[in-house]
């Protein structure tokens, strides 16, 4: 029979988006999916029957597609089987992403309802323009929700997360139904929002609010969600202080989430100030306007006071970054350690428990000191004999890899590009023989543009195969090194960024220790410092990296005893 799937691994994929939807939907999905394989002579071990339940098909972060995918690469699974293609992927770009990536691994991709097998002729097209109907559906589903919610809110309804101070209850009409959620002060966390505005009239900072409140465990605005942190800090207080809903000034529709192109990250979007609603509800208000207003008015003394270049706030005097800002973490609890001032010098101490008293390393940590200690331990690997011998080795080795995947890289864009080239010249005979939608126009440019990122890729790669580059001499290395060494102890801010890049994940994990000092942890990059980042020494995975392992003594005590 052909196509046939005797004798091949068959995986089945199923998916619904709504946790409003039934369970039994992926049953009778993977039901019929499991018919069609047995009609074309098939069977489905149970370990490769893979489903997303309450999972939006517009990212492919899916726990059991990520699985499934993971076997598809090692070349286990040689068929996929589903019941359309909007069970892959409602996004144009990721389905065509999932494509190619099952066309690299030689698996076949069939979708039972809509007659999408890649194995048969045409079925890249059919894929293509199904694909962008499937964009549509979202697009349409989208509109049709904000629509939804805007009705929500201009009838006064919550559409969403509340601030801090409110809750929700059922609004009932005359018949009994629940026509929405009502929005409505809630007693305790509202009395908590007038003490917070009332400490800071009253002089304390954000920082003095966020520890005192700390100290009397008073319930803090995430309570009960899935946050690391927890806890009162400086800029919950912030957000309360500056919200205008606590005196009855509501928004909505001041933003958008849109998806970075290429990956699943969403980043939000100012809309226009047209698109923006701001309605007006007395009932809601927390804070009254004599108190909202000498909040107002001391947030801009204080914002006067403390402004730096460019519009940010800083502290009298710290106008210079430290060398070590933002690259040092409590060894403890993980927090970010920050610097706090002492008599003579500046110290870093852990944030969790200056800023929140939630961790017990109180421990502190001599900028000077630390920074000379690792500094230091830098700088030994760089150069000696050893080290430098070491480097050249793995740079050597980096080179070899970097051409065989350059080569292979070319010839990989070669053939991605006969195949757009042959879907392009598809597209346009479909174009010519009537069909002209709105889908084929844009499906057509999309596959030029890629044609033509394919095109400046290969030319790329061509030239960086015709000139590749050096091994560096031994001298070469030193003089780079000396060179970071320059930079490190002449700008602060641009040694902090290389400091940032020669750590994976740019960060130093500070272990205290019981004589009052501390222990520097983290894996250094040898390669990046050296200028040799581009060739992949980036993370701490790689072959090169190091352990970075320093003791930092606790100063001696200077002050003089009295007698």
């Amino acid at each position: 029979m052909n196509g046939a799937l005797a004798n091949q691994c068959v995986a089945l994929y199923a998916r619904f988006s709504s946790a409003n939807q039934r369970d039994a939907s992926i049953e009778d999905q993977l039901r019929r999916c499991a018919a069609h394989v047995g009609a074309l002579g098939g069977r489905v071990d149970d370990e490769m029957i893979f489903s997303d339940a309450a999972i939006s098909g517009s990212s492919l972060a899916r726990p059991a597609f990520e699985r499934m995918m993971t076997f598809v690469k090692k070349g286990v699974i040689k068929v996929v089987v589903t019941e359309d293609m909007s069970r892959i992927s409602r996004d144009f770009a990721d389905s065509a992403s999932v494509l190619r990536e099952l066309e690299w691994a030689g698996c076949r991709l069939i979708g039972v309802a809509d007659g999408i097998d890649t194995a048969m002729g045409g079925a890249k097209l059919l894929f293509g323009i199904k694909s962008a109907m499937n964009e549509a559906y979202i697009d349409d589903l989208r509109f049709k929700t904000r629509r939804g919610l805007e009705g929500r809110c201009r009838a006064g309804f919550s559409t969403g997360g509340l601030p801090f101070g409110y809750r929700t209850e059922s609004a009932i009409a005359a018949d009994g139904r629940e026509i929405g959620r009502q929005i409505v002060v809630d007693a305790i966390a509202s009395a908590i929002v007038r003490r917070v505005f009332g400490l800071y009239c009253a002089g304390y900072s954000y920082d003095a609010i966020a520890k005192l409140l700390n100290a009397e465990k008073v319930p803090y605005a995430r309570l009960g969600k899935k946050f690391r942190r927890q806890g009162w800090v400086a800029s919950s207080v912030r957000a309360i202080l500056h919200n205008r809903a606590y005196i009855g000034e509501w928004t909505w529709n001041r933003r958008e989430w849109r998806k970075l192109p290429g990956t699943n990250v969403r980043r939000p979007r100012a809309r226009k100030a047209e698109d923006v609603i701001t309605q007006t509800y007395p009932e809601r208000r927390i804070i009254d306007p004599e108190t909202w207003d000498r909040v107002r008015k001391r947030a801009s003394a204080v914002s006067a006071k403390y402004k730096g270049k460019g519009g940010a706030l800083v502290a009298p005097g710290n106008r210079t970054q430290y060398l070590l800002g933002g690259l040092l973490v409590c060894g403890t609890c993980g927090a970010a350690m920050v610097i706090t001032r002492g008599t003579s010098a500046a110290y870093f101490v852990c944030g969790d428990h200056k800023k929140r008293g939630t961790c017990t390393n109180s421990t502190l940590l001599r900028d000077d000191v630390a920074q000379t200690a690792i500094i230091d331990a830098i700088r030994k690997p760089l150069f000696t004999p050893t080290g430098v011998t070491f480097l050249r080795k793995k740079i050597a080795e980096r080179l070899r890899t970097r051409a065989q995947r350059a080569e292979a890289d070319a010839t990989e864009r070669l053939e991605r590009l006969r195949r757009t080239e042959e879907r392009i010249h598809g597209l346009v005979k479909f174009i010519a023989d009537g069909d002209d939608s709105k889908y084929v126009r844009e499906t057509l440019r999309d596959l030029e543009a890629q044609a033509r990122i394919d095109t400046a890729a290969i030319d790329e790669a061509k030239r960086e195969l015709k000139s590749p580059v050096r091994l560096p001499t031994p001298e070469a290395l030193v003089e780079r090194a000396r060179d970071l060494e320059k930079v490190l102890a002449a700008d602060p801010v641009r040694a902090r960024e290389a400091l940032r890049g020669v750590f994976d994940n740019g960060r130093i994990e500070m272990h205290p220790t019981e004589d009052g000092g501390y222990v520097a942890k983290a894996t250094f990059l040898p390669l990046a410092a050296v200028g040799e980042g581009d060739l992949g020494e980036r993370t701490g995975d790689s072959p090169a990296a190091m352990p970075f392992h320093v003791t930092i003594p606790k100063p001696p005590d200077r002050r003089k005893k009295r007698p």
